[in-house]
């Protein structure tokens, strides 16, 4: 039995003791608060793997966000970090990898796409395979993997997914797909702007971007 620690020394965005107002997921978080360093993506896994929770066992943090999906945080040390994320339609994370975090997340309601890339010896990334996940999927990742989630259902079918982040994400590095510069034929191209592009506000650490993009910082909220 993992000893629980004083509520004081957790962040939430929700009111009171995460383990109170989130009793199904109260073991997870005696787990998440007892590190004293990264945890093993093996052991997130598994635990998230024998979590079965609802939208409703989540609801206090089950928020959703404007122009792209949100990131509610459940429960936080600096060793680790347990958020809700919320995505309506047409929401997405940007392509990013997870630089010295290990990364592992549910799939509590709804089917999310995870669209996994690699790079190539060009410079550029490419997209390897697109994996469905649906409810009670669970996805790890860590380090140099990269990838992008979304929610590619029909307007008005939301993706809750429940994640789990150690150490507490400070930044991580994006990708975008390449393209030439100053590219003769551009002319002909019309650039679409997806509901994707817009919701990149969503993302809350600061990032670097990498792959040839322009470089930005998202300054955390």
């Amino acid at each position: 039995m993992i000893a629980r620690m004083k509520s004081a020394s957790l962040c939430s965005d929700a009111p009171g003791d995460p383990r109170v107002t989130f009793p199904k997921i109260a073991e997870l978080i005696d787990y998440l608060a007892s590190l004293n360093g990264r945890a093993d993506l093996n052991v997130l896994s598994k635990m998230l793997s024998e979590t079965n929770v609802t939208r409703g066992d989540l609801e206090p943090a089950v928020v959703f966000g404007v122009r792209g999906y949100r990131r509610n945080v459940i429960a936080a040390t600096p060793w680790f970090e347990l958020l809700a994320l919320c995505w309506r339609s047409g929401h997405c994370t940007p392509i990013h990898d997870h630089e010295g975090v290990s990364c592992a997340f549910r799939v509590v309601e709804g089917t999310g796409t995870e669209i996994r890339f690699c790079k190539t010896d060009s410079g550029l990334i490419c997209p390897v395979g697109a994996v469905p996940m649906p409810p009670g999927y669970v996805c790890a990742a860590m380090d140099a993997d990269i990838h992008q989630v979304a929610n590619m259902q029909a307007p008005g079918v939301d993706l809750i997914t429940l994640h789990c982040y150690s150490p507490r994400i400070k930044k991580m590095n994006t990708y975008k797909m390449g393209t030439s510069e100053g590219a003769e034929c551009g002319a002909v191209y019309r650039e679409m702007v997806s509901p994707c592009a817009e919701g990149k506000a969503a993302v809350k650490r600061g990032v670097k971007i990498r792959a040839g993009a322009s470089r930005q910082r998202a300054k955390r909220r």
